[in-house]
């Protein structure tokens, strides 16, 4: 009898798969007829590249990676970012090589400084003709511990805008932003987070490349145009620091060769030196080699948002008005309290005079000094 029973329930639920088959082809007859010669496809496509312009609009710096990149390089470009926001593993690509999703990576460290929870990059690609087909990702945490972090930096950069005051110029937000992070931030290296913002916002100790993104950062969320320049160095191996826009023209800034004495931060506000805020392409090269397998750097010749011309602090000791304008300068930052007097001179020629005005003027001090002397800081306290 159970036998026979269970042989009808079969039965019973054969016809009803088939009505519902018979159903499911009538609807999707239906569908078909409805939607008409619509093309799935190309809706997705038009969904990508509405993507790949939205990160496109949003990649118009004139010095990020993406604008020397191929437009092949663009399209995984565009896919490799989608995957880190949305915080996804692996990506699908296609048209680049291993070579090109190489530049491809190194644009998007370049540019997204905001992406700080990335880790271990791979990627399948045929041996055959090098053509790479899947980029993964390693992260260094879960999305949970991403976003504390997240909170973290956002409300560092809270504390920071609530130091702007309205009407600021575009020479005093990025002084402001240099001024910040050198002040919030001990060099110390991490192997752990010391290449992304998080070291700088969250743990206050970074090296170069966590300087930089930080500037880059903070200046580009108050509308400022800051890209990330990596290099050498010279002498001293990897190196990284900033370009900055200011009033339509562009300069390098180092913010961690701003930080003059990297042993003693307890006072912070005596690590802020300026020789390397808003430099030229001439004065850069005199100690830093940038690495240009990527970007194309021209040569930046601008001098009017340099922090010595900027704060009239450049001096031509060989005329005597000039010579009574550093003492009265010097006299004026000691009387009211100042603890240091940056100022350059343009001639190698007057490192003399200023030897002997800063003794008239404060008898024995200490001071710091530039390679070639043309630049120098002093302690007045």
């Amino acid at each position: 009898m159970s036998n026979h029973r269970g042989r009808k329930v079969v039965a019973v639920v054969v016809i009803i798969m088939l009505i519902l088959l018979l159903l499911g082809a009538g609807a999707y007859l239906a569908l078909e007829e409805l939607v008409g010669s619509m093309n799935i496809q190309s809706f997705f496509d038009e969904s990508e590249a509405q993507q790949n312009e939205e990160i496109a609009e949003s990649r118009q710096q004139a010095f990020d990676g993406y604008a020397f990149l191929e437009e092949n390089e663009r399209q995984a470009y565009t896919r490799v970012v989608r995957m880190l926001t949305d915080f996804e593993t692996e990506v699908k690509v296609s048209g680049v090589n291993t070579e090109e999703i190489e530049r491809v990576l190194s644009a998007i460290d370049y540019d997204y400084p905001e992406i700080f929870w990335v880790g271990e990059f791979s990627y399948y690609y045929d041996e055959y003709d090098q053509k790479v087909s899947k980029v993964i990702i390693e992260y260094p945490y879960d999305e949970t511990e991403k976003d504390r972090r997240q909170a973290e930096i956002e409300a560092a950069f809270q504390e920071y805008s609530s130091g702007m005051s309205s009407g600021m110029s575009e020479y005093e937000k990025v002084k402001y932003a240099y001024e910040y992070v050198i002040k919030n931030t001990v060099y110390q290296e991490d192997r752990e987070d010391d290449q992304n913002i998080y070291s700088v916002f969250g743990k206050k100790g970074s090296v170069c490349a966590g300087y930089s993104k930080a500037i880059q950062y903070l200046l580009k969320r108050t509308g400022i145009e800051c890209s990330y320049v990596a290099g050498e160095a010279i002498g001293q191996g990897a190196h990284a620091w900033n370009i900055v826009r200011v009033d339509g023209e562009y300069y390098y800034l180092d913010a961690t060769w701003g930080e003059f004495n990297v042993e003693d931060n307890l006072e912070p506000e005596k690590s802020i030196f300026y020789d390397y805020f808003c430099v030229t392409t001439a004065e850069l090269l005199k100690s830093h080699r940038p690495d240009q397998r990527l970007i194309a750097y021209p040569e930046f010749t601008a001098t009017a948002a340099n922090y010595f011309v900027k704060e009239n602090k450049r001096y031509d000791l060989s005329k005597q008005s000039e010579v009574k304008r550093f003492v009265r300068d010097l006299e004026v930052a000691l009387n009211s309290g100042e603890k240091y007097f940056h100022y350059a001179i343009i001639d190698a020629n007057t490192i003399s005079v200023a030897e002997d005005l800063m003794d008239e003027v404060l008898g024995s001090y200490y001071w710091f000094s530039s390679e070639d002397s043309l630049s120098n800081t002093i302690e007045l306290y």
